[in-house]
């Protein structure tokens, strides 16, 4: 079972409900940490060596002014494997907060990839406690990280799925990647038309199973992110739904991926060339 965190949760006053027809897609916005909010120093048990993304606390402030809850999800098996204990974890969790401001919950998962737990990522279970301890249902919650496991424990938990890639993103992870039901930020290719294309870079490149993640969203960066989920963006497109004018445009981002994936509108070699040589250069 994973670790709830002494940080969270939290109740926040100042963050109300949205009103209704607000049209807000998502009441909880659910992060990993390690090379999504901070940089990634593997099995860090220093609150020194603590480094923010940059751009991290701009857009988390967006997102608590939006009214959204926020939590961490974080594999942390460096607890399982001896290298630090709960307590020094919880201190560089600490000093995130004083980074980048308060979390609503915290769930951390001690174990190693081997010890056959439920709350590791890529399953669901720290996605599931954390929509649970916020009193958000799994639909409502959106997942962001730079692995393609956050990405399939928010689809085994029934939440969405943000991808933003790190420096370590594992390269590896998208042979056969299907185009279809994905959608990209800051990319631009045919029957996609988005902005930004220079901002995304090789990180991207093959990142995403379909099978496993059928309807995903990759960003550029954090606030790309955050763009997307308070739907607020031009620069998230979803493949395989074109316009009449051949391009498919922001405001079907919101649905026309997880069309795409069931139908597979738009996908095809050619398509799928395009977005890896368009992503690798």
């Amino acid at each position: 079972m994973a670790r709830e965190s002494e940080s969270g949760p939290r109740d926040d006053p100042s963050r109300d409900d949205p009103p209704p027809g607000s049209g807000r897609r998502f009441g909880a916005a659910l992060f990993d940490r390690d090379g999504t909010l901070i940089e990634n120093v593997p099995y860090n048990a220093d609150p020194r060596l603590v480094r923010p993304i940059p751009g991290a606390r701009e857009a988390l402030d967006r997102l608590r002014g939006a009214g959204l809850k926020l939590g961490v999800v974080t594999n942390q098996s460096a607890i399982r494997r001896g290298l630090a204990t709960a307590e020094q974890v919880e201190a560089v969790n600490r000093r995130v907060e004083e980074l980048l401001g308060p979390f609503d919950t915290w769930q951390v998962c001690p174990h190693g990839p081997h010890d056959g737990c439920a709350c590791r990522k890529p399953a669901p279970g720290m996605v599931l406690d954390a929509a649970a301890a916020l009193g958000v249902a799994t639909p409502e919650c959106v997942v962001v990280g730079d692995n393609g496991t956050d990405l399939a424990a928010a689809a085994a938990a029934g939440a969405s799925g943000v991808l933003v890639p790190a420096p370590m993103t594992r390269a590896g992870e998208g042979t056969g990647v299907a185009v279809a039901g994905v959608a990209v930020a800051g990319v631009a290719v045919a029957g996609v038309a988005v902005a930004g294309a220079e901002r995304v870079g090789a990180a991207v490149a093959g990142v995403i199973p379909a099978a496993v993640v059928p309807a995903a969203v990759v960003a550029a960066d954090l606030a790309g992110a955050v763009d997307w989920i308070l739907g607020t963006a031009s620069g998230a497109a979803a493949l395989g739904a074109p316009t009449a004018s051949g391009a498919a445009t922001a405001s079907d981002a919101a649905t026309a991926s997880g069309a795409a994936a069931a139908s597979g509108a738009g996908a095809g070699p050619a398509a799928e060339r395009e977005v890896r040589r368009l992503l690798q250069g």
